[in-house]
């Protein structure tokens, strides 16, 4: 099982995981969404192409009557525009007239039914002559803004000015064609944008005022973070806006996302887990093979490990106490125990980051020293005995025990670990005998 710092560490990693995830997931996503509108925007070059030509269509139809116009030495006859415009009109639901205004005065619409008040003069309506006076200057054909129209309802109109003459210098007058907005549009695969799921709009910017208006629109509601495409339809500036419904995102690659980088939180998450739990275990192992289970401290083993590599700059202390087995036989092990954890305590606290305390088995010790700096040896080694003189309780009983210690020194007393640890442990032993006199 973990311990709480590192059920805490794995937490945090987890954490760490999930604020990861969600900036990659996040920077996905944004990813995916530039790249989706930037292939619509290629896309609705498609759209634009599809207006131009049907526009184009429609414009070549206005010249139509230019060329009846030049073979009549331009005088046309009703019976004439009505049976050529019976034909052009023919199946083509978006036109919903076909006229012609000599000298800028509509005199012939078809079909006559629903025409009765176009015949107007197109240099003096207000909403018509300067796309008139336009067209006609600089012999160019026009498309009007979207207007309401006598016949009723909203249209566009194209005016194709006629020129005649040797020279064709000579305004004749405008053939013109009006479309019907809605029919025109259907005409169009603007709809196949709803479908794919995507809401649209296409507008114009109002010349005079420079406002965009709504010619055509999938949903009345506001575009969010739209693409827009702007476009020359004759002399209108027109644009397409698409928004996606879903954000520009896959719904089903947004879900395999998320699916994903769910898959991968609790991969890493286990992953990590069992990783920590191994590290834990192999904690756990060193401490059983290092550390003496009794009292805490570095065994044997750690002892010939570390004393392997620092020997050359540590000083070597061996101790064994005194009277501890009298201890034992009187009181019994488990007070013998109490003891020597408590002993090592006391060790251990006066060593402390200075050095190395191991317990090499039974009531032998021994400190390795690595940092002497301002240690005065003799001294060191008279905190330690004081200290262990002072009487241990340990259910009530009170206890005196005493210390003997020995040590060596590289280079001055041997200059290989063996020699050093034989010099401490002949001078403990010293020590011990001189005592037992």
């Amino acid at each position: 099982m973990l311990t709480k710092i590192n059920k805490t560490a794995l937490i945090s990693l987890c954490v760490c995981y999930v604020f990861v995830g969600s900036v990659m997931f996040y920077v996905s996503n944004n990813a995916t969404k530039s790249i989706n509108k930037n292939n619509m925007i290629h896309l609705l070059g498609k759209y634009e192409s599809e207006i131009l030509i049907k526009t184009n269509e429609y414009l070549t139809l206005s010249k139509v009557y230019r060329y009846l116009i030049f073979t009549q030495n331009s005088i046309i006859t009703e019976y004439n525009f009505n049976s050529i415009s019976e034909n052009l009109i023919k199946n083509n639901t978006a036109i919903k007239s076909l006229q012609l205004a000599p000298n800028g005065f509509v005199q012939f619409a078809y079909p006559k039914k629903g025409n009765e008040n176009v015949y107007i003069d197109l240099f003096t309506d207000e909403k018509r002559k300067q796309d008139a006076l336009y067209a006609r200057d600089n012999k160019v054909s026009m498309m009007s803004e979207p207007l309401e129209l006598f016949q009723g309802g909203s249209g566009l109109i194209i005016r194709t000015p006629v020129f005649v003459g040797n020279k064709f210098q000579d305004f004749w007058g405008f053939s013109i064609v009006i479309l019907n907005i809605e029919s025109f549009i259907k005409t169009l695969s603007l709809n196949d944008l709803s479908i794919d799921g995507f809401n649209y709009k296409l507008s114009f910017l109002e010349k005079n005022t420079n406002k965009i208006k709504v010619i055509s629109e999938s949903s009345d509601k506001a575009l969010s973070n739209a693409v827009d495409h702007k476009f020359s339809v004759l002399n209108q500036c027109w644009i397409l806006s698409v928004s996606s419904k879903d954000n520009w995102l896959n719904p089903i690659e947004y879900k395999d996302k998320i699916y994903l980088l769910i898959f991968f939180f609790v991969a890493l998450s286990v992953i990590t887990y069992m990783f920590m739990n191994l590290l834990e275990k192999k904690k756990e192992m060193y401490k059983l093979s290092h550390v003496d289970s009794l009292t805490g401290l570095y065994n044997r083993r750690s002892f010939d490990e570390k004393f392997s590599s620092l020997f050359k700059t540590s000083v070597l202390f061996f101790s064994d106490l005194d009277g501890f087995k009298k201890v034992n036989d009187i009181y019994g092990h488990e007070v013998g125990d109490l003891l020597l954890i408590e002993i090592s305590r006391r060790i251990d606290l006066i060593v402390g980051n200075k050095g190395y305390v191991f317990r090499l088995g039974g009531d032998e010790f021994s400190i390795i020293l690595s940092d002497t700096s301002g240690i005065d040896l003799d001294n060191f080694k008279m905190e330690i005995i004081n200290s262990i003189s002072e009487p241990i309780i340990i259910d009530t009983v009170s206890l005196n025990i005493g210390i003997s210690i020995g040590h060596s020194l590289y280079p001055y007393d041997g200059i290989d670990k063996e020699n050093l640890i034989r010099i401490a442990d002949k001078r403990m032993y010293k020590v011990k005998f001189n005592k037992s006199k």
